[in-house]
């Protein structure tokens, strides 16, 4: 669609997928700091905070560009931080999203259609659910759990 997309995660081993993925860049934010290699490719006009983790999240924040935006998807259990004079001078924002409102998945089912992106999803025959849904609580799943039955 025309963005230069990024993607940060941790370790090396996320890269190509990231690439597989449609991402033009990949920061590994386990050996590279965050907010300069954003910088060092223009800065970010928005960053799409969907982890959990306050300091990933506070360490990305100086890679916004001018007028960047910083969206929190991911709610983490204690506060970020942010130089508030770089959020000022450069007219920075940061605000939270709701996502999963009844009218996001509408839209995504309808973008989905359009463009023909399907979910990646790991499934589970409906008699191993508890095993799916143990994977699932223990942050191991790399996507969405589904349950399949046998019909």
């Amino acid at each position: 669609m025309g963005f230069n997309t990024v993607a940060i995660a941790r370790g090396g081993d996320k890269e190509q997928f990231a690439h597989e993925l449609g991402a033009r860049h990949y920061i590994d934010s386990n050996s590279t700091e965050v907010a300069a290699a954003l910088q060092e490719l223009g800065g970010a006009k928005v960053i799409l905070a969907t982890v959990t983790d306050a300091d990933a999240m506070s360490a990305a924040i100086d890679g916004l560009g001018y007028a960047g935006e910083f969206v929190i998807l991911g709610v983490p259990a204690k506060p970020i931080q942010a130089a508030v004079a770089g959020m000022v001078l450069q007219r920075r924002s940061i605000h939270g999203w709701p996502s999963g409102t009844s009218i996001d998945s509408e839209d995504t089912l309808k973008f989905s259609e359009i463009t023909g992106v399907l979910p990646l999803i790991e499934k589970y025959p409906l008699e191993r659910a508890a095993e799916a849904y143990d994977r699932m609580i223990s942050g191991k799943a790399r996507f969405r759990v589904v349950l399949e039955t046998g019909a």
